[in-house]
């Protein structure tokens, strides 16, 4: 091949991989709902048109938001949830948390906010046009000034705020036994307020640790996975409404609000947002890691440098054509980036291998190298290529992506060792010391 063809040909490589390199940089985390099937599999598509198509109905069950005052952070000491996954640590509560009159007022008041004002609505599911909200100080108040809740028409009326309602903190121990015991007003089902208010109302038995209200989400479910998206625009209204609690309540019960959820939403979302990071932080560090074997095994510093960079275009073009694709970053497409490097390596450290113990100039090792194990290295590709086929098919979607990054990830690394590591070798003839110790550049 004379010097213009030679040209022409790499020119035809790196316009290839620009265009890649181009698509992958406008990879984007997934704005969706993971899906588990294929989108044209007839469950998935059911789950889809509920998810998008149907609006939420009054009755639908939101996630519940809680804003805690007496609530410290958790203790996660010898926490490891991989082997107990029901472990999330120890609860700690704040000492100084003080349910006193002026605390009950406030944490009355931020309740009725959330259930009436406007602002919250489309954050705060509304059912008749009120605020789901859960917050036990209502029922609690009502039930020190009549002493039952048995007329649920007058709790919910509100006369009750006319008389003094607040409770004696001195009183609490005999009061709250007969308390959760009562029906709550709020429930058709003849549902107790202990079970109504389980999460909401921190009393040990004989002190009240936290008190909590909590509100339903009108976007996010118990149910399913959101995508980091939707959850994390959701969360940072929650924040926002978590610091004007913290000026509002937080002053008169002493301590500082917890936000949180139940259902590890939130949990998942900073999950998303972590499977970014380290996609990004996998692959370079794969790259890195693929160098310095190369360098230890070969000792020759351009060779190791080269399969390196063949390694790269390996991910620049995997990941660029899952975004041709319509593929977003996910926690499987996450996992599948991250482990590009190690599955791509393995053609290009064949070639380098052969082309190091070879002997002679720069043509007759390559011709060495090929001979030796370009027909092994082939029979690899076809190999895993033809093993990735039948995975294509499966209805799962871990399985039908993993068959497609596969198949993409093993031929681009066949490609780029013949055609890119190969050609740079013999189109820049950097000639090699004999064999000795060190390394040899």
């Amino acid at each position: 091949m004379d010097a213009y063809k030679q040209s022409q040909y790499h020119l035809d490589i790196l316009t290839d991989l620009e265009t890649r390199m181009s698509w992958a940089t406008k990879i984007e985390p997934t704005k969706e709902n993971e899906q588990f099937l294929d989108e044209n599999h007839p469950l998935q598509k059911s789950i889809s048109i509920l998810d998008k198509e149907f609006p939420t109905a009054n009755d639908d069950i939101g996630m519940k938001v809680y804003y805690a005052w007496g609530l410290g952070l958790v203790d996660r000491t010898g926490v490891n949830r991989l082997l107990e996954p029901d472990n999330f640590g120890v609860p700690t509560f704040e000492s100084n948390f003080d349910f006193n009159d002026q605390c009950q007022v406030e944490l009355l008041s931020f309740s009725d906010r959330l259930k009436t004002d406007p602002k919250y609505r489309g954050l705060i599911k509304r059912k008749n046009g009120v605020g789901q909200v859960y917050s036990f100080i209502e029922e609690l108040a009502a039930f020190n000034v009549y002493g039952n809740l048995n007329n649920c028409t007058e709790v919910k009326k509100g006369d009750w705020r006319n008389a003094a309602w607040q409770v004696d903190t001195a009183d609490l121990p005999e009061m709250m036994p007969k308390f959760l015991e009562q029906k709550t007003c709020f429930a058709d089902d003849g549902e107790t307020v202990a079970s109504r208010y389980s999460k909401e109302v921190g009393w040990d038995g004989a002190t009240l640790r936290y008190a909590a209200i909590s509100a339903e989400s009108d976007k996010l479910d118990p149910f399913g996975r959101d995508s980091e998206f939707l959850t994390r625009q959701e969360y940072d209204q929650f924040i926002l409404l978590a610091e004007e609690a913290d000026e509002l309540v937080s002053v008169h019960c002493s301590g500082s609000v917890v936000m949180t959820d139940l259902d590890e939403k939130f949990v998942f979302m900073n999950n998303q947002s972590i499977y970014v990071q380290t996609a990004i932080q996998s692959a370079i560090l794969g790259v890195c890691i693929a160098f310095v074997v190369l360098l230890v095994s070969t000792r020759v510093f351009h060779i190791a440098l080269f399969a390196s960079l063949s390694i790269t275009c390996v991910l620049i073009s995997v990941v660029g054509t899952m975004v041709m694709m319509g593929w977003y970053l996910g926690s499987i497409e996450s996992i599948l980036i991250g482990i590009i490097a190690g599955f791509s390596v393995d053609y290009v450290v064949h070639l380098a291998y052969a082309y190091e113990i070879a002997s002679g100039d720069t043509y007759e090792r390559i011709t060495e190298a090929f001979g030796d194990l370009g027909i092994s290295v082939f029979n690899g590709m076809i190999t895993s290529v033809v093993a990735s086929i039948p995975l294509f098919f499966c209805q799962l979607q871990f399985f039908a992506k993993f068959g497609t990054f596969l198949c993409l990830t093993i031929a681009f690394s066949w490609i780029f060792a013949n055609f890119g590591f190969m050609s740079l070798l013999a189109q820049l003839k950097i000639p090699l010391k004999e064999k000795g110790r060190g390394c040899r550049l």
